[in-house]
């Protein structure tokens, strides 16, 4: 009989994202409470971008949630707005869709994923904002068909 071995990828702690954070951003802020780290920074896409706002919540083993926020976000009003879960147009806030379930896992470090994905997803949103056309690719998520099947679940 033939045995396989498999080795998992080693999960990264909240320790450990947060340090990688840290060094890989040191004008962020970055804080671990009650089992979930909470990041935030100033992040500009390109060098005639505007800067925005990014916050990422996580815990391990559970996907993040990222959110784009502040005066600088335009166009959270307008039909379409891209590649999102849920727009607040009263606090100028926006949690975004960077990649599809399955992409990012906790071996991975946010640092190196997340954090340049955020950036990326801002760079397509500043070129949605002059065309009305999202660029980046992707696939935009049907939120109302999120909250049937996460109502199911719930009922």
């Amino acid at each position: 009989m033939e045995y396989k071995t498999f080795f998992k990828n080693k999960k990264y702690s909240l320790a450990e994202q947060k340090a990688a954070l840290c060094l890989s951003f040191p004008h962020s802020e970055c804080s671990i409470n009650k089992g979930r780290l909470h990041w935030t920074a100033a992040i500009k896409p390109t060098n005639l971008s505007r800067e925005y706002n990014a916050e990422i919540l996580y815990q391990v083993s559970k996907p993040p949630e990222v959110y784009v926020f502040g005066d600088e976000l335009q166009g959270l009003d307008r039909e379409g707005f891209p590649h999102n879960y849920g727009v607040d147009v009263e606090n100028k806030r926006v949690k975004i869709c960077l990649y599809r379930h399955k992409e990012f896992y906790s071996d991975k470090l946010l640092c190196d994923t997340i954090v340049p994905w955020i950036a990326e997803w801002l760079y397509f949103y500043e070129i949605w904002l002059a065309t009305g056309e999202w660029q980046g690719g992707g696939e935009t998520p049907d939120i109302e068909k999120i909250i049937h099947k996460v109502s199911r679940y719930c009922a």
